[in-house]
């Protein structure tokens, strides 16, 4: 039985992700720092097939056992929360470490990356330079890594839709951070999940970056008349120009009840699209599902 170590699995594909790959009998394990429900995470899988154990720092001689002898190792942590510390410490240290044990594993097939788009060339963003940073210490050390840039990942209860829908449901205005122009290509969590079980599935090596996005790219405005009108509910949107969210956002996300953080509003400046910087979901033999698709379905369901 192959074993599958996933950083970061707790949250939201990582569930997804593990309810896939234990389906083809992969034995996972899920280090975590912070309080989470383990029995949960143990039912995604077979009695004894997803095992959750909380750890204080990489240097926990249990999880060091462990790296010492996975075959496949994933990372979701790319954090957007600056409440934790800054991203040069929980992203990148921690890759640099998390690299550095690994390189030493003499089981290790595959170390497999998440980052997102256009991290290698968003100078703006402390978080985006620490996620490129991290890819780039993973490609100088270890052999085969895979790198996964996801467009905004939607369905199945994702953090976007989750925060946005109540606003649709509840507001006759709705905020439209900018002008609305900036465009994004959205992806549905079920392609992410299955391209990570083809590449474990298929013992894909080398070095590659896969960026998986959707069939169809939005304007945000675009977006929410779609929402409205799959609500069948007449929203107006009301342009913030990004002058009066910044400073904002700045002073919320200090607060346990900020929407989104400031990296998160760099999101709605500029465009986050697939670049062909190296390999896709096709390569992959996945056809996208249609994110309207999915948008309408979660909307009415």
């Amino acid at each position: 039985m192959k074993s599958i170590v996933i950083f970061g699995g707790a949250g939201f594909v990582g569930k997804h992700l593990i309810r896939r790959l234990t389906k083809n009998g992969y034995k996972i394990i899920v280090p975590y720092q912070r309080s989470v429900q383990e029995a949960k995470i143990r039912l995604l899988g077979v009695t004894g097939q997803v095992i959750p154990f909380r750890y204080s720092s990489l240097e926990d001689k249990r999880l060091k056992s462990v790296l010492n002898n996975v075959q496949v190792c994933i990372n979701l942590k790319t954090t957007y929360d600056q409440k934790k510390g800054d991203f040069n410490n929980t992203i990148y240290k921690f890759n640099q470490k998390l690299i550095r044990y690994l390189k030493s594993s003499k089981e290790l097939k595959q170390f497999i990356l998440f980052s997102g788009l256009g991290v290698d060339v968003d100078k703006n963003s402390t978080r985006s330079t620490a996620v490129h940073k991290s890819e780039k210490e993973a490609f100088k050390h270890l052999d085969n890594v895979i790198i996964i840039r996801p467009g905004v990942i939607i369905g199945g209860g994702d953090i976007f839709m989750k925060r946005l829908l109540p606003i649709f449901k509840t507001s006759f205005f709705v905020p439209l951070f900018g002008d609305g122009s900036t465009k994004f290509q959205p992806v549905f969590i079920d392609d992410v999940s299955l391209a990570i079980n083809q590449i474990i599935n298929t013992s894909i090596t080398g070095k590659s970056i896969y960026e998986l996005v959707g069939p169809r790219i939005y304007s945000y405005k675009e977006f929410f008349n779609h929402i409205s009108n799959f609500l069948n509910k007449t929203r107006v949107l009301v342009p913030v120009p990004m002058g009066v969210m910044k400073p904002m956002i700045n002073i919320a996300e200090k607060t346990p009840i900020s929407p989104l953080t400031s990296e998160q509003l760099m999101l709605f400046e500029k465009d986050n699209l697939a670049v062909n910087v190296d390999k896709s979901l096709e390569n992959l033999d996945i056809n996208p599902q249609d994110t309207l698709q999915v948008l309408k379905n979660i909307v009415v369901n």
